[in-house]
């Protein structure tokens, strides 16, 4: 077995059993090597004739210099030779790329139960079920996922384990129940493109739901106009089905953070029926960066089969063989998303099939061949931005396939995208801590309250789902207490250094057992006590963690980070009051420190009081005016509070109000730019929607 333990969804894995050397880790960037896994095919099948001198890569628009072409899992493509090529003379003879075995697949099989209906999910369950008695292959890692929690917690190599997980999948999600709501309750919406029109308040669509309502029910019409009801309508359902879209998204990005700790390839089955991310954009472009990054490579299949649409099968899979500034055809709002997921990581999307286990044989034959190019980016700064990446292959006809871009994260590192327990300030390397705890506040949306067209519902922060990862030896125990010497040493006891060692190789499990008989010692150094509150905390023991890390507290105050883990801590046990406490002794120790007034803050906003956390973001930009996040998080405060303090007026037909918060909103998001950040896509983004009247 190969446990996978889960802070939400994906924490850590252990050591795996021995099997064969496995290809270096897609995108793998600690090393300033960025690996990239590509399919090059002709007339179908695929071409084993490549060399380094055939392929040529850029990165945001940039010719980078390939380091190295491996052609892994030669043998299996050798039962389907390439096509004949041009005559020797077209191309001057280039060395071949070496070829490596296979190493064993890592499959993940994500059932979307956000957007399955019940039919969708039983025949989508019955095809995994029968793959995986059929056509797993011996040595295959493999999970389940399902309500974004993976079955059984873990990883596996037992096909018996695996098959029993899928057989077992439950919970669809309320797909064709919205879906009738949507098109057949009166007042009835076509499809879910009428339904974002009305949100955008385009005149004539509201005319046309208008009128139809008027049809169906006359009597009402001659009470006065249905508009209302029918904006109402559009406001709760979009509101669901952005809900819905930000739950499938945060579920991808956490299994990417997870599957980052494992080394090759990674195959993740994506069954769902589609998703609409419409205003969801740059979330769905973060989620596919998160995965490419981990090396996973999204596979779609559309659950609805043949009771959707009428193209081709694998018309998304040509779409992924166009170069990434072609282009590609527009689908409907529910397959957009999984068509961008699959196709931008490398992967390409099944429609209109009834037969999933053939689906199935396609994507494991296509997964397991390919090109593994590397490169070292002429960008080596690791800026948490998304780069985009174009691969081409110097030979006619030819049809090149490969992930579209990652986000430039190196793999240890864990993004501050989300609340986690976080290490010592200051902590930069890949072994070092993540930075701590303050999560901007628009990380994972929530679905937006009736509001105006023109302001997009801001997000709000979601603690608990990144994996938690934690400080090195020799920063955390520098930082814990100056009295102690760096990392485990002679006078630790061997099961605190044993259990210090099983949670550095990811085995929190393990490590939580040791670190507890380690910690129960009167002569237990603090850092044994923070250590057992991570392994405890990705474990998600938060009660437990809280308590370990409430000794560290009382046996070393001055130990800032410390403050920030027991908020996140009482944060995912929804004891918000708790954490506020907590950071306010922090506030009082460090008082010009800004990320703790962005910690309030963020808490504050969960809570829905956002006066308060106006103030506490206030605060921040006043005693750190360098530091952008705070900027940042005022900006979306004020966004939030415009959105709820707008009224729809009838008259005029305009959104009205909040104007005092639309200006400082502006105002702070252009201070944010001006200082530059991770977020600047999104910060821009937000200006457009708030100039736009």
């Amino acid at each position: 077995m190969i446990p996978l333990v889960f802070a939400a969804l994906l924490a850590s894995q252990a050591p795996s059993p021995p099997q064969p050397p496995q290809p270096p880790q897609t995108f793998r960037s600690g090393t300033d090597v960025v690996e990239v896994d590509v399919r090059v095919f002709k007339d179908g099948r695929f071409v084993m004739d490549l060399g380094p001198d055939d392929f040529v890569l850029t990165e945001d628009g940039a010719p980078q210099k390939i380091q190295s072409v491996v052609l892994v899992g030669a043998q299996a493509a050798s039962a389907h030779p390439s096509a004949p090529e041009t005559p020797l003379a077209a191309h001057p003879a280039a060395p071949l790329a070496p070829a490596a075995s296979a190493a064993p697949a890592v499959w993940l099989f994500l059932f979307d139960s956000n957007h399955l209906s019940a039919g969708g999910l039983q025949r989508t369950r019955e095809a995994v079920v029968k793959f995986v008695a059929e056509r797993w292959r011996q040595g295959d890692i493999g999970g389940v996922v399902v309500d974004g929690k993976m079955a059984n917690n873990r990883l596996t190599t037992d096909r018996e384990e695996l098959r029993a997980a899928a057989q077992a999948v439950k919970m669809p999600g309320d797909t064709r129940s919205r879906q009738i709501e949507l098109t057949r309750d009166w007042p009835r919406i076509q499809d879910e493109g009428e339904l974002f029109r009305l949100a955008d308040n385009d005149r004539e669509t509201m005319e046309i739901v208008v009128t139809r309502a008027c049809v169906d029910d006359p009597d009402y019409c001659k009470r006065g106009s249905p508009d209302v009801e029918v904006r109402e309508k559009a406001n709760r359902l979009i509101g669901d089905i952005q809900r819905d879209t930000m739950s499938t998204l945060t579920t991808v990005g956490a299994l990417a953070n997870g599957l980052a700790r494992l080394p090759g390839q990674k195959t993740v089955v994506f069954l769902s029926e589609g998703f609409v991310a419409e205003k969801l954009e740059s979330q769905v472009r973060q989620a596919v960066g998160l995965a490419a990054r981990a090396g996973a490579r999204f596979y779609a299949l559309d659950a609805r089969g043949l009771n959707k649409g009428a193209q081709a099968t694998m018309i998304d899979q040509l779409a992924a063989e166009s170069t990434i500034s072609g282009g590609g055809p527009h689908f409907d709002l529910q397959t957009d998303a999984p068509n961008s997921l699959a196709v931008d990581t490398g992967g390409f999307a099944i429609r209109n099939e009834n037969n999933f286990g053939r689906a199935l044989d396609e994507i494991q034959q296509d997964a397991g061949t390919y090109y593994l190019i590397a490169y070292s980016p002429a960008k080596a700064a690791f800026d948490g931005k998304y780069r985009t990446i174009a691969v081409s292959v110097a030979r006619p006809g030819v049809k090149v396939r490969a992930r579209r871009g990652y986000v430039a994260l190196p793999p240890a590192r864990i993004t501050t995208d989300t609340m986690g327990p976080a290490g010592p300030k200051g902590a930069t390397a890949a072994t070092d801590a993540p930075p701590r705890s303050v999560a901007p506040v628009p990380v994972a949306p929530a679905p937006p309250a009736p509001a105006a067209p023109e302001a997009p519902h801001p997000t709000e922060p979601v603690g608990g789902v990144t994996p938690t990862v934690a400080p090195s030896p020799a920063s955390a125990s520098a930082s814990l207490a100056r009295l102690a010497p760096t990392g485990p040493s002679a006078t630790d006891s061997p099961a605190a250094v044993a259990g210090w060692g099983a949670y550095q190789r990811g085995d929190v499990e393990s490590a939580a057992r040791t670190l507890a008989t380690a910690a129960a010692a009167p002569d237990a150094r603090p850092w044994v006590h923070y250590a057992l509150g991570l392994s405890r905390y990705a474990l998600q023991r938060y009660h437990d963690a809280a308590e370990a890390w409430e000794r560290v507290r009382r046996a070393v105050p001055e130990f800032e980070p410390v403050y920030f883990s027991l908020a996140d801590a009482y944060g995912q046990q929804h004891d918000e009051g708790t954490a506020i406490k907590t950071l306010r002794d922090a506030e009082q120790r460090w008082p010009q420190d800004p990320e703790v007034s962005d910690a309030i803050g963020v808490i504050q906003v969960r809570r829905g009081a956002l006066d308060a956390a106006i103030e506490s973001f206030e605060r921040a930009t006043t005693v750190g005016p360098a530091d952008a996040l705070g900027y940042f998080n005022l900006a979306r405060a004020h966004q939030m509070r415009l959105a709820k303090s707008q009224r729809y007026d009838q008259f005029t037909q305009k959104w009205i109000g909040g104007d005092e918060d639309r200006r400082r909103a502006i105002a702070n998001f252009e201070r944010y730019v001006e200082l530059g950040g991770p977020y600047e896509r999104q910060a821009k983004e937000a200006l457009a929607a708030l100039s736009w009247k």
